[in-house]
């Protein structure tokens, strides 16, 4: 079973970096063959070649798989970043409303460590993807 659309991204991949199929194929290590079947979409990709491709043209895997976004990011990579933006305008919103004095780098040390932390917890799964005000304001008393 093939996956949909797949060689439809690997072509736009191939198209972005301006290469005919046999230099692509060329880039990935296999034959011109090997490559069109899988631009084509009559094969799927091989898990070591899903990393060459990472490697060679930065494109996120999922989205190779996926194909869900326009821009070449995953959905994963859209929440992350939903949620990193969240989180800073929480910090950002305290400091305000707590009139603290806090320095860029310090704000930036605050929301690096709650994202790190977010990252690490079961945050995905649930709706709310910034810190409540008192995990905000435990962080920044060490910063501030």
């Amino acid at each position: 079973m093939t996956i949909m659309g797949l060689g439809n991204r690997l072509s736009a991949v191939r198209s972005q970096a301006h290469l005919s199929q046999e230099e692509m194929a060329q880039r990935l290590e296999i034959s011109r063959s090997a490559y069109q079947y899988y631009e084509r979409g009559q094969r799927d990709l091989t898990g070591s070649l899903l990393l060459k491709i990472f490697q060679e043209f930065d494109v996120d895997p999922l989205w190779i798989l996926e194909g869900d976004t326009e821009s070449g990011k995953s959905r994963r990579h859209e929440e992350v970043t939903q949620a990193y933006r969240k989180i800073g305008l929480a910090v950002e919103h305290r400091i305000g409303e707590r009139g603290l004095s806090v320095t860029p780098e310090k704000k930036w040390d605050a929301i690096d460590f709650l994202f790190a932390e977010f990252l690490g917890s079961d945050a995905f799964s649930s709706t709310e993807s910034a810190p409540n005000t008192q995990r905000i304001d435990s962080i920044l008393g060490l910063v501030a």
